[in-house]
C-alpha cells in the first residue's frame, strides 16, 4: 500500500511538472529550470541567486543648469555561479545626449552633454576611459582589446562594458567600483523627470549603475529608450546630497540628519508629523523666511535594499505631512507641491493614505513594505513616475483623476520595486497590475457614487479603440521592441488589466488574492519571470490554467464576443476575438422581469469558439443582450437578440 501511495504521488508530480512544461517556453527559461534557479512550480529554485551592489554616493546639485556633481563607491557583490569576464554600466542620462538613442520627441533645448565619468577604478585599478573609435551606428563593431591593460572599455549609447581581459570576476566575490561622475537634467520636464522651474527639479536615473546580471539573460543590454523603464537590482544606498542654502531634499529612503538641515520649527513639526493622523503644514513656502543665504546644506539619506534611488530638490514647494496607521506600523506619508497647485490638492494627502491602507489590508493585502511614502508634485502635466517609497507627479483640473493616478504610482510599490520584475521586457507585469489595483480601488474608493466605474469606464474605452490591431502582439513580446505610444499603452497597461481582471472572475476574489499575495510574498526582494507569475497562479490554485496563459499571454486574440442565435433553450455565443472572457447576459422576458446569467471564462476551457448557454422560460424570452459595462467587447453591433412572438 506504501508502494502504490508513493507511485500516485510521483505520478502526480510528474503529471504537474508535465503541465507546466507544456506552455512554449523559450530556450533560456528552460535553462533556467535546468539549472534550478527556478521552479515550475512557481518558486525561486534551489540554486536562484541575484547579485547585489552597495552604492556610497555624494552629489552636489548646482540648480543654474541642474548639473549634478557625483562621486560614488559600488561594492558589487557576484552571487552567480559565473565568472564575470564584463560589467556593464548603465548611463541613463545619455537618453539627454545628442545623438542618443530614443523612442520620444525630445525638444532640442532639453538636450545635453549626457553623462561624463571620469577617475573609474576598480579594486584601485584605474580604468581607460577612451572614446572606442570602433563604434558604429550600422552594425556591431569589432574592437580590439588592449591588451597591455586588464580592463577595455566599450560604448554604448546608455551604457559602458568593461571587458576583463586578464583577471575575471570570480563567484562570492566583492568588487569595488570607484568614480567621478558629471551629468544634468533636462531644463524642463521631460520623461518624468527633469526641471519644472527654475527652483525645483526631479532627479531620476541620474547616477551610473551596475546592469543586472541574472540567470534568464545574463546582462542587461537593453538601451534606455524612454519607452519603457529599467531594470534595477536591489542595492543598498548611503547617499549625500549638497544643494545651496534654502532647498529641501526628498527623496527615497530615510533622512538621516533631519536636525541638520531643518530649522527649529521645521524639525519639530517633522517629529510631530511621524506620529500625528492630523494633516501638519512642515513647511510653507509663503511663510518661509528667507534663508537663501549661507554654506550649503547635506541632506544624507540611507535606503536599504530597494531597486533604485530618486529625490526631488525645491526651494519654493511646500510640505506637507501626516502618519497612516496600519496594523502592525506606521507610515510617514508627505506630499510636496508648488504653491500654484494648491488649488488642485484638496484632500490628496487623505489619498494617498486610504491608497496605502487599502492596499495593506484589501488587494492585494500585503502591509506596505517601507517607513514612508512622499509624492513630489511638480510635473507640468498628468502624468507620474514611481520610485521606491516616493512618486514624481503631475496635476489635472479632474479631482478623480488625480486621486487615482497617486493611487496608481503608490501601487507600484509592489510591482515593480518590492517584487523586481524586469520592467523593461515585461511591462505588463508591473503597469498591468498597477492599472488592474486602480480599477478595483476606484471600485472601492467611490462605492455608490457615479465615479464607482470611473476607472474601469476608461479603460474599457482606449482598449476598446486599438484591440484587434495588427500592432497587439502577444503580451509575452519583450515590451522593449514597442516603441509606438498606442502599442505600448495597450499591451503594457489596457490589455494586461482585463487579463487580471478575467482571471479574478475565473479563480473567484478570495483564492485570486491568494495567489496574488503568495506570488508576491515568494518573490519579494526577488526577480519573476512571466513564467514564475504563471507557474504560482498555478501552483496555488490547483489549477491547470495553461489554457487561460495559452491565449491571453502567447497568442494574438481580443475581447470581442457575439451572439448568434437562439436554438430552442439554448443561446449560442461565440468568441471571435478569441480570448477567454467572462460572459454576463441579460434576460428580459414579456413580462418586464429581467434575469442576469454569469459565466466565468471557463466557458471557453474547450478551446472551441462557440458555447451554448442554457436559458431559463425561453417560452417568454423576450430579448438576449451582452452585458459589456464591466468588460471590453470591441464590437457592440452583435450584443443583441430579440425574439419575435407571432
Amino acid at each position: 500500500m506504501k508502494i502504490l501511495f508513493s507511485s500516485i504521488i510521483f505520478i502526480f508530480l510528474t503529471m504537474a511538472v508535465y503541465s507546466q512544461e507544456s506552455l512554449y517556453v523559450p530556450r533560456e527559461f528552460k535553462e533556467a529550470y535546468k539549472r534550478k534557479t527556478r521552479d515550475y512550480n512557481g518558486n525561486p529554485g534551489e540554486h536562484y541567486w541575484q547579485n547585489f551592489g552597495v552604492y556610497n554616493i555624494e552629489a552636489e546639485i548646482i540648480p543654474d543648469g541642474w548639473r549634478i556633481l557625483g562621486k560614488q563607491t559600488i561594492l558589487y557583490t557576484n552571487n552567480s555561479p559565473d565568472s564575470l569576464s564584463e560589467i556593464v554600466i548603465k548611463m541613463y542620462p545619455n537618453h539627454y545626449k545628442k545623438g542618443g538613442v530614443r523612442a520620444n520627441k525630445i525638444p532640442l533645448k532639453n538636450l545635453t552633454d549626457g553623462m561624463d565619468i571620469s577617475n573609474l577604478k576598480v579594486n584601485g585599478e584605474t580604468v581607460s576611459l577612451s572614446m572606442d573609435a570602433s563604434i558604429s551606428n550600422l552594425a556591431h563593431a569589432v574592437k580590439e582589446k588592449n591588451t597591455n591593460n586588464n580592463i577595455s572599455v566599450s560604448y554604448n549609447s546608455t551604457f559602458l562594458t568593461l571587458e576583463f581581459n586578464k583577471k575575471l570576476i570570480p563567484p562570492n566575490s566583492t568588487t569595488t567600483f570607484s568614480m567621478d561622475w558629471e551629468t544634468e537634467m533636462p531644463l524642463i520636464y521631460v520623461n518624468k523627470i527633469g526641471a519644472y522651474d527654475s527652483q525645483s527639479a526631479y532627479m531620476g536615473y541620474w547616477y551610473p549603475q551596475i546592469a543586472v546580471y541574472d540567470d534568464i539573460d545574463g546582462w542587461d543590454k537593453n538601451e534606455y529608450t524612454g519607452a519603457q523603464e529599467c531594470y534595477t537590482d536591489f542595492a543598498d544606498f548611503n547617499v549625500k546630497i549638497k544643494v545651496p542654502k534654502g532647498n529641501y531634499v526628498f527623496a527615497t529612503g530615510d533622512l538621516l540628519n533631519p536636525k541638520e538641515v531643518l530649522s527649529t520649527t521645521e524639525y519639530s513639526v517633522y517629529n510631530l508629523s511621524k506620529r500625528n493622523l492630523e494633516d501638519l503644514n512642515i513647511l510653507n513656502h509663503k511663510a518661509k523666511k528667507n534663508n537663501t543665504v549661507g554654506s550649503p546644506s547635506i541632506w544624507q539619506f540611507k535606503a536599504k535594499n530597494v531597486r533604485d534611488f530618486g529625490f526631488g530638490v525645491t526651494n519654493n514647494f511646500n510640505w506637507v505631512a501626516n502618519t497612516t496607521t496600519l496594523k502592525n506600523k506606521a507610515v510617514s506619508s508627505n506630499i510636496i507641491y508648488s504653491q500654484k497647485d494648491e488649488k488642485n490638492l484638496r484632500d490628496l494627502l487623505d489619498t494617498q493614505n486610504k491608497s496605502i491602507q487599502y492596499l495593506s489590508n484589501e488587494l492585494p493585502g500585503v502591509a506596505y513594505p517601507y517607513n514612508s511614502f512622499t509624492s513630489f508634485i511638480g510635473v507640468p502635466e498628468f502624468d507620474g513616475m514611481e520610485f521606491p517609497m516616493m512618486a514624481n507627479n503631475g496635476f489635472s483640473n479632474n479631482q478623480v483623476s488625480n486621486n487615482l493616478m497617486t493611487f496608481h504610482e503608490i501601487a507600484h510599490t509592489y510591482l515593480p520595486h518590492w517584487v523586481g520584475v524586469n520592467e523593461v521586457k515585461y511591462s505588463w507585469m508591473e503597469e498591468g497590475w498597477a492599472t488592474f489595483l486602480t480599477i478595483k480601488f476606484c471600485q472601492d474608493f467611490y462605492r455608490g457614487t457615479k465615479f464607482e466605474n470611473y476607472e474601469l469606464k476608461r479603460a474599457i474605452r482606449s482598449y476598446n479603440k486599438s484591440a484587434g490591431k495588427q500592432w497587439e502582439t502577444p503580451l509575452f513580446s519583450p515590451s522593449n521592441y514597442m516603441v509606438v505610444r498606442n502599442m505600448h499603452f495597450q499591451q503594457s497597461y489596457r490589455k494586461p488589466a482585463f487579463m487580471y481582471l478575467a482571471l479574478e472572475y475565473l479563480l473567484g476574489e478570495k483564492l485570486f488574492k491568494t495567489c496574488l499575495k503568495t506570488y508576491l510574498n515568494r518573490w519579494k526582494g526577488k526577480h519573476p519571470s512571466p513564467f514564475d507569475f504563471m507557474f504560482t497562479f498555478n501552483n496555488v490554485s490547483g489549477k491547470d490554467l495553461n489554457w487561460f496563459w495559452e491565449k491571453w499571454v502567447f497568442e494574438y486574440g481580443y475581447a470581442d464576443l457575439a451572439l448568434i442565435k437562439i436554438e430552442g433553450s439554448k443561446v449560442v455565443l461565440e468568441n471571435i476575438g478569441g480570448l477567454p472572457v467572462p460572459v454576463s447576459l441579460k434576460l428580459t422576458y414579456s413580462d418586464n422581469k429581467t434575469s442576469v446569467i454569469n459565466k466565468t471564462p471557463e466557458i471557453w476551457l474547450s478551446g472551441k469558439s462557440k458555447a451554448l448557454i442554457e436559458i431559463v422560460n425561453e417560452e417568454d424570452l423576450v430579448s438576449v443582450e451582452l452585458i459589456t459595462s464591466a468588460f471590453p467587447d470591441v464590437n457592440s453591433t452583435n450584443n443583441l437578440l430579440e425574439v419575435y412572438i407571432e
